[in-house]
């Protein structure tokens, strides 16, 4: 028995094992992650999105300033985010490429403020009423937005979740068939010591324990690798995109770490219990198949 629990860990079946099931926990994690997470990015989103109100060629300070309390009155008006631009400096929200095909002096752009709503005001219902209020200032143009729909985030990422979930359920299926299969084989060579441990008057929870544990040491390996992986893959997120670091919850991560952990612990120990088992219900003839 010894000998098994030694040498069993160098067998290139257990390092396949180890591999699958740790692929297995980094797409469930990132699946779960995402699934945990999809309503404060949708959020978070909105809350980047500016609402563009065009002004008149002849507006003055005065109506500026008359432009700016009558958005600040608006419901959900993100304190702080209104801002303005003149012709010149429109590039900067609107992105340069709008401008191909236009010289300088015929910019189809115009004076402007920007603003932006909190997740909850932003809805179409709301940016319609903030649409018919501004358009009633005299010196307002016109005022661009995207419609809610139009945005798409949440059902983005819950296809992307799906996705995902999907992508899971195969792996787990196929992790579960290696696993058994790699355990049925290592373990066939030592069919014979279990059933001499049973004939002999060993209990079956007994010769059962230390196959198990091994099982168990396998699926913890697992986690440690797809753990790190996935980390990593956040870290690596959150570096390049603001948006990761800012909707990001550590808790969570937590939370989802500890979820691999258990489903790569119990994975692996019922596998591994549910092998031994069928050795020990086989008769003795059934052995030598």
């Amino acid at each position: 028995m010894s000998k098994y629990t030694k040498n069993s860990t160098s067998k290139p079946s257990y390092r396949y094992a180890v591999i699958s099931i740790s692929i297995v926990l980094f797409f469930l994690g990132i699946y779960l992650l995402l699934f945990m997470q999809s309503s404060k990015i949708d959020q978070k989103i909105k809350e980047q999105i500016n609402i563009v109100v065009e002004l008149i060629d002849s507006t003055d300070q005065s109506m500026r300033q008359t432009v700016i309390e009558s958005i600040s009155n608006q419901k959900g008006v993100i304190a702080g985010s209104i801002e303005y631009y003149d012709k010149k400096s429109a590039t900067l929200i609107m992105g340069a490429n709008v401008l191909d095909g236009f010289s300088e002096r015929d910019s189809p752009f115009r004076d402007m403020f920007t603003f932006r709503l909190v997740a909850e005001a932003y809805n179409d219902e709301n940016l319609n009423d903030i649409d018919i209020q501004l358009q009633k200032e005299p010196s307002v143009f016109d005022v661009f937005y995207e419609h809610e729909s139009d945005v798409g985030i949440h059902d983005f990422v819950s296809q992307l979740s799906i996705l995902f979930l999907i992508l899971s359920v195969i792996f787990v299926g196929l992790a579960l068939i290696i696993i058994h299969n790699t355990l049925s084989l290592s373990l066939y060579a030592d069919r014979w010591e279990i059933k001499t441990m049973e004939l002999i008057g060993a209990r079956k929870s007994f010769i059962r324990k230390p196959y198990v544990a091994h099982g168990r040491i396998i699926g913890q390996r697992a986690f440690v690798v797809a753990a790190i992986a996935l980390l990593l893959t956040i870290i690596i997120a959150c570096l390049s995109f603001d948006i990761v670091s800012a909707v990001i919850s550590w808790p969570l991560v937590l939370l989802v770490l500890l979820i691999l952990f258990l489903l790569s612990t119990v994975i692996t120990m019922i596998s591994t219990f549910t092998v031994v088992n069928r050795f020990l219900d086989q008769k003795l003839s059934d052995l030598y198949t």
